[in-house]
């Protein structure tokens, strides 16, 4: 889990006193000492809203907690009065207004109403209200329960789907730069599920010296201190990597399917040093920069808003190659590469540049293991087998799953299946028709598509689509030549 990998990375950092939300401390503390709009998204009763209580009171800021499903505008700006000479309004405050908070929190804010929503933009972005700035306004925060799919499984996972959680507007998302999936109760440690067992009504420890659930006033404000004065330094000293490194992994992101704004660029650049500053802080040793970017970038993606949020090994596997191609210098071969995004073009690129045996076999590895299609795991490693079992002396780890799987392509034998009236027996006459449009005499090309279908039957070609199989498996010879090359 997310969770537990991060806090093994972390180490025993408790300095928030956080109780359950270890592996967040940073995030949470980069996104005060920034005073950057944050986002908690998680079941209800994760102690979304007492956690931003709890942190008010101590940092001893004014609090406003609005409930966003029952707000009403004027229960921002008061109530709206004409001044004498008619041509303009005054706002009377009441003690719910806005005007003189320090700390906002906006809860329930995938259920706002949309057109409030449109009015929440400028408080959250700009701190400005009726185009009024907000002078006193530091913290803005907000929570939501997760949105439920457009199809919920209801008998697989009951009462985890939030109906009337609405996805959040993406241009709204995209004002908060920490979008934070909060932990529920079985991403926690045996530890922590009991001590929050034996907390008190008001979520006191019982006993004076046990962890609270947030750190004392004068420890969490000297953290913020600590942790703001570090970032100016840090984001002048990583001003070149940054870019490069954000450059590139916004790239990749859109590529993945998970595009990001421009405004989003220049907010994860901040985030990844101010969650570096905050490593920095609550860590008493030396912190990976690579850990501080990835946890950035995984807090820090609006998509975590949406109802499907984007898959924590996609994201990483954007983070490392961006890592990876911002830690080398322009024109050196590997970072040409990696700029691919096309794990199997890679391939084909760093054959090309003539790499060692070992580095080729770290990217035939690596394309095999990202493919998601069982069916096209076998037609591509089919294709390279065949590209480079003469010319290659790979490793083991790369051998060994190429020849496994176009065994199966390549190794004539003989299978006797039933088949039975039913989708088995619809995809056999299918192919049989294809079969038939497939001269004997039509060479090697023909030879392996037919070879391909043939061994996918029936078990692959029930869970993919046979004929668009084939076109890629085509394709893929095509790019690497091996018909020519074999023939």
């Amino acid at each position: 889990m997310v969770e537990q990998e991060h806090n093994s990375r972390l180490g025993n950092s408790k300095s928030l006193n956080i109780q359950g939300w270890g592996h967040l401390a940073p995030v949470l503390l980069a996104a005060l000492a920034t005073e950057a709009p944050l986002l908690l998204v998680g079941p209800h009763g994760t102690a979304k809203s007492l956690l931003v209580e709890r942190i008010a009171t101590a940092l001893g800021l004014s609090l406003r907690h609005y409930n966003a499903s029952l707000l009403n505008y004027d229960d921002l700006v008061g109530i709206p009065l004409p001044e004498a000479d008619g041509e303009s309004l005054r706002f009377v405050a009441t003690p719910s207004s806005i005007w003189d908070a320090q700390f906002v929190f906006f809860d329930e804010i995938s259920r706002c109403r949309p057109d409030l929503q449109n009015k929440l933009y400028p408080i959250i972005h700009e701190r400005r209200v009726a185009g009024i700035r907000l002078e006193k306004l530091r913290h803005r925060w907000a929570a939501m329960n997760p949105p439920a799919p457009d199809d919920p499984d209801t008998n697989t996972h009951p009462g985890e789907f939030y109906l009337g959680s609405e996805p959040l507007d993406p241009a709204l998302a995209d004002r908060f730069p920490f979008v934070v999936m909060v932990p529920n109760w079985r991403s926690l440690t045996k530890e922590d599920r009991r001590r929050l067992i034996s907390y008190n009504d008001d979520f006191t420890p019982p006993e004076p010296d046990a962890p609270h659930l947030i750190a004392d006033a004068e420890t969490l404000n000297a953290l913020v201190e600590q942790c703001a004065q570090r970032i100016p330094s840090l984001e002048e000293k990583l001003d070149d990597w940054l870019g490069d490194y954000i450059v590139h992994v916004i790239d990749l992101l859109e590529k993945a399917q998970l595009p990001q704004s421009p405004r989003r660029a220049r907010m994860l650049a901040r985030s990844v040093a101010a969650v570096h500053a905050a490593r920095m802080v609550l860590e008493d040793e030396e912190v990976d920069l690579e850990f501080s970017a990835e946890l950035a970038l995984t807090f820090g993606l609006p998509q975590n808003a949406f109802e499907v949020p984007p898959s924590q090994a996609t994201v990483v596997a954007a983070h490392k190659q961006a890592w990876e191609i911002a830690n080398l210098v322009e024109g050196d071969t590997w970072r040409q590469v990696l700029e691919e995004f096309d794990p199997v073009r890679r391939v084909l690129l760093a054959d090309q540049l003539n790499f060692s045996d070992s580095d080729m076999s770290r990217l035939i590895t690596q394309a095999l293991s990202v493919e998601p299609s069982d069916a096209r795991r076998v037609g591509l490693a089919t294709v390279m087998y065949l590209a480079f079992h003469q010319r290659r002396n790979l490793e083991p780890s790369a051998w060994e799953p190429l020849a496994q799987f176009a065994s199966r392509v390549l190794e004539p034998r003989t299978i006797t299946t039933g088949v039975r009236p039913g989708a088995d027996m619809n995809i056999w006459q299918e192919i049989q028709d294809w079969l038939e449009t497939r001269p004997e005499q039509d060479g090697l090309l023909a030879w392996l598509e037919r070879n391909y279908v043939l061994s996918g039957y029936p078990e692959l070609w029930r869970r993919h689509k046979w004929p668009e199989a084939v076109e890629r498996f085509r394709a893929d010879l095509m790019l690497f030549n091996v018909v020519e090359t074999l023939a």
